[in-house]
Formats: structure tokens, C-alpha cells, sequence
């Protein structure tokens, strides 16, 4: 049968095409995830590379999965191992107090709040250098003073250069670079606070508790 009308024609063509084409496989159809057929290859990056060390000294980068989540078995070197840690201690907001948790040394100098809080540290991978702060009660989470917290990275095979302190923002999901002093031994307040003697490392002040960790300069 011979087709003659213009718009007959053209509807038997796009017969034709949607007959071979298939969904999602045809060459103008949408890339699958992974497929290598474009979009963005790391959806999930949210932050810069964590600092990881490893019990030789050693050190790598890791990513952390989204929403700053439990790095404990999201490990991008198999080497690492896990192992949570966490340090609790009530603190008279007028005294201050020195704690540690791991790598994470925090300094409270006296007069940062009002009253008696509860305040823990806590790593949920040791090697992973994320730390978690917290104080109870909550209406305290607003200091008066800054509250200062280092990264010591002492006998390890780190550069100060190399990092930066981040926050984790969990209303965009998202690391955000505090800034940082690189030279930790200029801070003597913090020395024996239980830091080591010349310590090596970064220090930051905040001003309320929250998510932190040791990430890649830069990003």
C-alpha cells in the first residue's frame, strides 16, 4: 500500500522507531546510573577526604558516606581497623575542663557557660578522624567563651599542611571548612590538656558543639 498522506507517513515512522527502541536503551534515551553514559560519576560526595591513621603511623584519605554518617566499615583502605571511643565528663561551665577522645583534644575555658553540663566526645571509627560533641543539657550548646578543639597528629606520618578542621552541616549535608591554626604548639593552653609536649597538629575554636573532622585542605 502505497502512503501518500504527509501525517500517515510520519506516524508509521514513529511506529517504526519506538518498535526498536526500547526504554532506556535507545541511543537518545537516559543514561543508567553507572553506565558510564555521563551525569555526575560521585553523587554522594558531600565533604573533602577524611584523614585516616593507621596503628604504624601511617595515614590515607577516606570519603565518608552522606549525611557525615558512621565511617566504622565505609572505609576506602580495607587496612584500617575500627574501634568506637568515647570520653564523658560533667564540667562546671565557670571552671572549664580539659578532655580527649583519641586525637581530639578539647580545651573549656572557664566562664564558656553557665552552670554544670554533661559533655561527651566520641569517635565512632578511633582511626577515622570524625568526632562527634555533645552537651547536656542542649540550652547550654551556645558558649559564652570560644571553645577550642585540636587534632594532634603526632607520630604520624601527616602534614599540618595537608588538613583543615571541617563542620558538618546537617541542614545541607555538607562539610564546611572552619579554618584552622596549622601550628599547634604555639597554643600552650592546650599543652597537657592531655596534648604531648610540642605537639603537632590543628586547632579551631567553636562556639557550640556539633560534628567535626580532619579533612584535605582545600576542598
Amino acid at each position: 500500500m502505497k502512503l501518500s498522506n504527509p501525517i500517515v507517513r510520519w506516524t508509521a515512522l514513529v511506529f517504526v522507531l519506538a518498535a526498536f527502541s526500547g526504554c532506556g536503551n535507545s541511543a537518545v534515551g537516559p543514561a543508567l546510573k553507572g553506565s558510564g553514559g555521563g551525569g555526575d560519576p560521585n553523587p554522594t560526595r558531600t565533604g573533602p577526604d577524611v584523614l585516616v591513621v593507621h596503628p604504624d603511623g601511617t595515614t590515607s584519605w577516606t570519603q565518608l558516606p552522606p549525611g557525615g554518617g558512621n565511617p566504622a566499615g565505609d572505609l576506602t583502605n580495607p587496612g584500617a581497623t575500627s574501634s568506637g571511643l568515647e570520653a564523658v565528663e560533667m564540667v562546671d561551665g565557670s571552671l572549664g575542663a580539659k578532655m580527649r577522645c583519641g586525637r581530639f583534644y578539647l580545651m573549656v575555658p572557664p566562664g564558656a557557660f553557665e552552670g554544670t553540663g554533661t559533655i561527651t566526645m566520641s569517635m565512632p571509627d578511633s582511626t577515622v578522624m570524625v568526632c562527634d560533641l555533645d552537651i547536656f543539657p542542649r540550652t547550654l550548646n551556645a558558649f559564652n567563651e570560644p571553645v577550642h578543639l585540636a587534632l594532634c597528629v603526632n607520630d604520624t606520618d601527616a602534614s599540618t599542611d595537608t588538613l583543615s578542621m571541617y563542620w558538618h552541616d546537617p541542614d545541607h549535608d555538607k562539610w564546611v571548612d572552619m579554618g584552622c591554626d596549622k601550628d599547634l604548639s604555639q597554643h600552650p593552653e592546650m599543652v597537657g590538656a592531655p596534648c604531648p609536649l610540642n605537639p603537632r597538629g590543628i586547632t579551631t575554636e567553636l562556639r557550640h558543639f556539633s560534628k567535626y573532622s580532619g579533612g584535605k585542605a582545600g576542598w
